[in-house]
């Protein structure tokens, strides 16, 4: 048997594949333009995105849909989750969204039956709470009837000569485990976000998770709090729009074309990928490219974008408001 190259080679060799797919991705990038994609609806919906708000209630911008990403309390007891339902359910817009997060442990009821201590003495359960007009989400989807007034949008023709087209959203509150905290799964589980794959019938146009995927809008002291597995569910659904939090140093905006190059990318970085792939990310480069200059000459360029919302609008030891709502139009 061969004597096991060192560690530090090993190391070099992941650095070294890690450069050239980074200027691969660079590189091919100059074929993309975001920013010119064809318009997803000629009468866009307006989603408020909020995450991580652990009892507090900050200003919130119109729009059609609000979509929180979990967090919504600090101790999950009944008496918080029952206060930010209610201010949800106040909220004007025309759908609320909810996703619990990690510190929301009464909606997590396996977990309190293996810490009961979390239930603070209460007797009341999620059964006793009054979710008001909110949607809550808990590995399931909505279809939301959004009204439009421009004549060219998208749909059917609804009462008042508006036209009504239809968004799916899909909600998942877990997240990697780390302490001791509601809707947890081993890090190493391959096959969770298999099973919540299972459960949707068609790819959503909202993907909305507690957590965020691996490589997406997570700061680099925080590199291993996305998942990749979910970053790979995503590639799989390609959503127009994916709504988390739970790292609020990671807080903010970022839109992506998911296409092969992006996804031979994300495996390198995550050290699943070896020079095969690499080479084969290679040719996807090239073709990219003299499709991108063909569609020019042809004057057509249509692509589709993956917006990425962390919208966690705490921060600090203390979780004090620090961070607007972000708001996309899709």
């Amino acid at each position: 048997m061969p004597a096991p190259a060192p560690l530090t080679s090993i190391k070099t060799r992941g650095q070294r594949k890690r450069q050239v797919a980074q200027a691969l991705l660079s590189f091919h990038r100059k074929s993309q333009n975001p920013s010119t994609q064809t318009p997803f609806s000629s009468a866009p919906a307006r989603i408020v995105c909020i995450s991580d708000t652990h009892n507090k209630q900050p200003s919130l911008p119109p729009g059609d849909v609000l979509i929180h990403a979990g967090d919504l309390t600090e101790s999950g007891s009944f008496d918080e989750m029952q206060a930010g339902l209610a201010w949800l359910s106040s909220q004007p817009h025309k759908y609320k969204i909810y996703v619990a997060g990690n510190h929301d442990v009464l909606l997590d009821e396996d977990f309190l039956d293996k810490y009961p201590e979390r239930r603070y003495g209460q007797t009341k359960t999620k059964a006793d709470l009054d979710w008001g007009d909110v949607i809550y989400l808990q590995d399931s989807s909505a279809t939301l009837d959004i009204s439009t007034k421009e004549a060219g949008g998208q749909g059917s023709v609804a009462p008042g000569g508006n036209k009504t087209r239809q968004l799916t959203v899909f909600g998942s509150p877990w997240t990697p485990q780390y302490g001791i905290s509601a809707f947890q799964y081993r890090p190493d589980a391959l096959d969770h976000w298999e099973e919540k794959m299972a459960l949707i019938e068609q790819p959503p146009d909202i993907l909305v998770t507690h957590g965020p995927p691996r490589h997406y809008l997570v700061q680099r002291d925080f590199h291993r709090a996305g998942c990749p597995y979910l970053a790979e569910m995503v590639h799989r659904l390609r959503p127009r729009l994916m709504v988390f939090g739970h790292i609020h140093a990671a807080y903010g905006r970022e839109d992506r074309i998911l296409d092969g190059v992006q996804r031979v990318y994300d495996e390198v970085m995550t050290g699943w990928a070896g020079w095969g792939m690499l080479a084969r990310m290679a040719i996807s480069v090239v073709w990219g490219r003299f499709n991108y200059y063909l569609s020019k000459c042809l004057s057509r360029r249509e692509q589709k974008i993956t917006t990425f919302v962390n919208a966690a609008v705490v921060a600090g030891q203390q979780n004090e408001l620090h961070n607007p709502p972000i708001v996309v139009e899709i």
